[in-house]
């Protein structure tokens, strides 16, 4: 297609989404190298991104913001092509209010007609959408638009003075020490159906700690902070920092995970943070398919256990009170994690080994 001047992207809304579009936003910015290239998001993608090369501007969301208010703010930047990463009718509608010459997006919601350059998304034999992960969900719009993607590798920055941040912290912590460093991620802002068990993670820290000296940092984004205090009180042993207690943000975990060796955590955007940082991961699956957000990274290990109503994709279990209820995580137990999470400690240990 013809070299735009001005490009807006409509960025995932989900932290985990952003971090997954990564490879082809990598791929845009290569591909339109002479365009002025805008990011268009809520404050969560804006602020994981944040530190990229990628784009010349950014244009964030405010909350509770109208279609004709956003659509004002686009029509300002006089933009040629939007390049809709969300599959939603309002993303579209916006971007054609807000005068922009060429939309292209998946084919989704109904908003196909109003759409430049469009795509079907995948299917299977029953019609209903197929399983595919994010990041080559994004990726064949970006070649659509004749991007060459010849990486699937999803890439994050941490900025100065967030880095500076997490140095003081962990200083104060008593965690700048050069011990090996954990990052628990109990939270799961999806729904609970994601959440395994706070004292199971609270074991899993203690074990960890008893067996391998290592320093524990509980995440908690600031709708998360009950249920890290609540596995920072069930440890026996103290946890090293709790992020619950700090004044938390995305930029501040990007930081504290590029310190740290591995972290555990549900299926959540903190699990994306890690992998595109180059952290070692253990993930815990329980409601959603692993199809979906797949990342193919070989410092993950991921634990599940096949029950048969999952996955659900439901936000919250519907199964009736009994040995049936959220069965997919009760069956996940410390004991199946522990030698995972040793697995890759020991990985990054001799990683060190050979950097050094």
């Amino acid at each position: 297609m013809h070299q735009p001047k001005r490009v807006v992207v409509f960025l995932p809304n989900w932290v985990g989404d952003a971090v997954m579009a990564t490879p082809a936003l990598r791929a845009l910015r290569e591909q339109f190298r002479g365009s002025h290239i805008a990011y268009l998001g809520r404050p969560a993608a804006v602020e994981t991104l944040d530190g990229l090369p990628l784009a010349d501007g950014v244009i964030t969301i405010p909350p509770a913001s109208g279609v004709w208010r956003l659509a004002g703010r686009l029509r300002k930047g006089d933009f040629d092509l939007a390049v809709l990463l969300p599959n939603s009718f309002r993303s579209a509608l916006v971007a054609r209010l807000g005068a922009v010459k060429r939309l292209a997006g998946f084919a989704r919601d109904g908003r196909g007609w109003l759409l430049s350059v469009k795509l079907n998304p995948p299917r299977d034999d029953a019609g209903r959408l197929a399983p595919i992960s994010a990041v080559d969900y994004y990726i064949a719009l970006a070649r659509q638009l004749g991007a060459r993607c010849t990486s699937r590798r999803m890439t994050l920055a941490v900025t100065e003075p967030f880095a500076r941040r997490a140095g003081e912290l962990l200083e104060a912590a008593g965690l700048s020490d050069g011990r090996c460093l954990v990052m628990l991620n109990p939270g799961a802002s999806y729904g609970v159906s994601k959440v395994w068990k706070p004292a199971r993670f609270a074991a899993l820290a203690d074990q960890l700690i008893e067996r391998r000296g290592v320093g524990v940092i509980i995440n908690a984004a600031p709708a998360e902070r009950a249920v890290a205090r609540t596995v920072a009180s069930a440890m026996r042993q103290k946890a090293g920092l709790n992020l619950a207690d700090c004044d938390n943000s995305i930029a501040l975990v990007k930081a504290i995970v590029a310190r740290c060796s591995l972290m555990v955590t549900n299926d959540t955007g903190a699990r994306h943070i890690a992998a595109a940082l180059g952290l070692a991961v253990v993930t815990l699956f329980g409601s959603t398919d692993p199809r979906w957000s797949a990342i193919d990274y070989e410092l993950e290990r991921i634990i599940r256990v096949d029950v048969p109503c999952s996955p659900c994709q439901r936000k919250m279990c519907n199964q009736p009170p009994g040995p049936a209820y959220h069965q997919c995580m009760e069956a996940i137990t410390v004991e199946m994690v522990l030698p995972a999470a040793e697995e890759l400690l020991d990985l990054e240990a001799a990683r060190s080994e050979v950097r050094a």
